[in-house]
């Protein structure tokens, strides 16, 4: 059975949802977007946001400010990370609260590994760089990867440029370079959209693609892997999709998530659904995960 994991995280809150759209608070900026999944009324009568994106996540909508002095970009703490945030296509900001979870189990997974002397993260569709600053801080080295050059502009805000390569090509035809190559990681993340395109042509397609580069997983890990994490963000698949389609090619602990925001009385707005992996002989790292 999935897992709720939901956080309380710093500078970030959820204040608000129903309707088809989320009231947010990043940093001193608060953000009115649409949320297809926030159904049921709101809770808040009056929502006073600075900037409001009037189209839906899968069209080109328009982002408006209440006034003028509303700051085009601006930085906060999130799960005790600095985040770079601003207004951006599809009525994204650069940062995604719930991913929060994920650059907790990734530092966790990531402690006591002094014994390694290079140790190596694979980020693949690593967007705006949260998951790879959690690495870099846990002493990694990161390859992070992704087709965006505005995803990847602001992970280089966001890691700088210590601890990280930065590449942006279509993920496919990166690992199977790296494949090829022999390459190996302690540790792989990736949170692929439902749909993507990337440069000469390259489209991902959840549907069809996401098994293939599961069944690529084995040959980019090391023996002394310390896990691997998977996140989506379409209806079409559940946590426990994921863990099956892991469990086919690598034998292991593998547990399914659902991932959320919380607001301050208790209602959880589901974000995604997500799976770790981790070799049998650990325990879990996420089962009862702690508010940063």
């Amino acid at each position: 059975m999935s897992q709720a994991v939901t956080l309380k995280v710093n500078e970030y809150a959820l204040l608000d949802f129903g309707q088809g759209r989320k009231l947010e608070r990043f940093g001193g900026v608060v953000i009115d977007r649409p949320a297809p999944q926030a159904s049921g009324p709101r809770r808040l009568q009056d929502w006073d946001a600075d900037w409001i994106y009037s189209g839906t996540r899968i069209t080109d909508g328009e982002w408006q400010k209440r006034a003028a002095d509303v700051p085009a970009s601006w930085t906060l703490t999130i799960a005790g990370q600095r985040m770079h945030c601003r207004p951006g296509k599809g009525g994204q900001v650069g940062v995604y609260p719930e991913h929060a979870t994920c650059w907790q189990w990734v530092r966790e997974r990531l402690q006591g590994c002094d014994h390694i002397d290079e140790l190596r993260v694979l980020n693949l569709f690593a967007g705006t760089g949260g998951a790879t600053q959690a690495a870099v801080l846990a002493g990694a080295r990161v390859t992070h990867v992704d087709a965006q050059a505005s995803q990847l502009e602001l992970a280089r805000l966001n890691v700088g440029e210590e601890g990280a390569r930065f590449i942006r090509e279509d993920v496919m035809t990166f690992v199977e370079r790296m494949v090829r190559k022999g390459e190996r990681y302690h540790m792989v993340i990736m949170d692929p959209p439902s749909f993507g395109r990337a440069a000469k042509g390259k489209v991902w397609d959840i549907r069809s693609d996401l098994q293939p580069l599961i069944e690529y997983l084995p040959r980019l890990l090391t023996a002394d892997c310390r896990g691997i994490w998977v996140s989506l963000h379409t209806r079409d698949m559940l946590a426990e999709d994921i863990a099956d389609l892991i469990n086919q090619v690598l034998p292991g602990n593998v547990i399914p998530l659902q991932l959320g925001t919380q607001t301050a009385d208790g209602r959880v707005l589901e974000a995604g659904v997500a799976a770790t992996w981790q070799d049998d002989s650990e325990p879990s790292t996420v089962d009862t995960p702690a508010s940063p």
